[in-house]
């Protein structure tokens, strides 16, 4: 039994809609909005409400080589301890991360005084 040109075309263009549109539909953050991330900023208020969805993308805007973000697990983030376990780390002052799954995200600053000056966000993904 052949396929038809035209069944082909639809499932190809089907399956190129189910690949693209969710990354159409991700939304863009730029944390801490025009203050970024930086020391003295609470983002406990700036993520509450928010919802982030798995695609959504995160741009976290700081001073080069002063200011760094990492991305950390839960013991890390409460310790402001970047030794313990870090997934991802940047101090080009324009970092991007994609959030790529559903669940926890914990990001500071490798450094323990930016880190306990409030340079770290909590969030969860959907």
């Amino acid at each position: 039994m052949a396929i038809s040109i035209g069944k082909l075309v639809f499932v190809c263009i089907f399956l190129i809609l189910c690949v693209e549109m969710p990354r159409s539909l991700a939304n863009e953050y730029v944390v801490g909005d025009k203050r970024g991330w930086s020391p003295g900023v609470d983002y406990h208020p700036w993520a509450y409400g928010k919802s982030f969805r798995v695609g959504d993308v995160l741009h976290f805007f700081y001073a080069p080589k002063v200011i760094d973000v990492a991305s950390v697990d839960i013991s890390s983030y409460a310790l402001c301890d970047s030794n313990i376990k870090t997934f991802y780390k940047d101090n080009s002052g324009q970092t991007s991360i994609t959030l790529d799954k559903s669940g926890p995200y914990y990001f500071i600053s490798t450094s323990k005084q930016g880190c306990f000056e409030g340079l770290k966000l909590e969030l969860h993904v959907i």
